[in-house]
């Protein structure tokens, strides 16, 4: 089980080295970063140049990246377009980065006049079988060229799009039906919608369809606003029973592969030292290799 370092620990402008930094310190096998770059120090070109440089650098490190084309209410112009840069940068990844899986999304779907953090009046709560039919079609294009480059494509179970509870992802993934097209079970996510499943049925949904994963926890807090009543914390704290999680992903898990993340505004360069500490506690419990 491979343990990867997400961007969102230690994100920003000038910063992009230093990750590296951080996740070989601490033991990290590779880092998952965004496909877009969001920062004003390096162009799109500039910044893919150098990532494959560090990739370099450090040979053994996985790198995985995000990615999304908007299937489900995307103008057709514009899903063709994103959807050709989205599998120029898939061959990239693969050619440059031997990225073999994907983080992947559909497309934000909030209700006309909604809040975004309605969770479960947002996504698959507003869908229609239409949604879903036009999601598929667009991920198994994306699955066949996936496919030839050996990658893996894998949808982040998260609020406000298609795949935000196990359930819709099944459905999703029933409809869909690529082998090189699965999902990113992310429980923290999960959690914080009012429908969303228990870990163990989570399993008894997706456990077949699980190609990678994000570990997080979050604090059930009643009355706060962030996050709806949720706020995001280390893996060892919080209301989510990681060990639990881990122990069902060592027979699931395809690639192999998994991601801690930390979307809180913290401390997290002691975050990213703090819980691979944890996670390696949790290898050794379950003599994961």
């Amino acid at each position: 089980m491979k343990v990867l370092l997400h961007v969102n620990y230690y994100e920003g402008g000038g910063r992009l080295r230093a990750l590296f930094e951080l996740a070989s310190q601490h033991g990290y096998d590779g880092v998952e970063l965004r496909w877009k770059y969001a920062f004003d120090d390096f162009t799109q070109v500039a910044y893919q140049k150098e990532v494959a440089a560090l990739k370099s650098q450090y040979p053994e490190m996985e790198i995985v990246f995000g990615g999304a084309v908007d299937f489900c209410r995307g103008k057709k112009d514009e899903v063709e377009k994103a959807t050709g840069e989205y599998l120029d940068f898939l061959g990239w990844a693969a050619k440059e980065c031997g990225t073999k899986v994907m983080n992947f999304f559909t497309g934000v779907l909030v209700a006309k006049n909604g809040n975004y953090y309605d969770f479960h009046a947002n996504g698959s709560a507003i869908a229609s079988d239409y949604d879903y039919e036009q999601a598929a079609a667009g991920l198994r294009l994306i699955g066949d060229a996936a496919a030839s480059r050996g990658i893996l494509v894998a949808l982040e179970t998260h609020n406000c799009y298609l795949h935000d509870t196990a359930a819709s992802s099944r459905k999703l993934m029933e409809l869909t039906r690529h082998d090189a097209i699965g999902l990113n079970y992310d429980q923290g996510n999960i959690f914080i919608h009012r429908d969303g499943e228990s870990i163990s049925d989570v399993f008894k949904l997706i456990g077949d369809k699980i190609y990678y994963a994000h570990l997080k926890n979050i604090i059930n807090k009643a009355g706060m606003k962030l996050l709806g009543g949720y706020i995001a914390t280390r893996l060892k704290d919080g209301h989510i029973n990681v060990r639990d999680i881990v122990g069902r992903l060592r027979y699931s898990l395809r690639s192999g592969m998994l991601a801690l993340e930390y979307p809180c505004s913290g401390d997290g360069i002691l975050a990213a030292k703090e819980d691979m500490e944890y996670m390696r506690s949790l290898k050794e419990y379950f003599n994961i290799e």
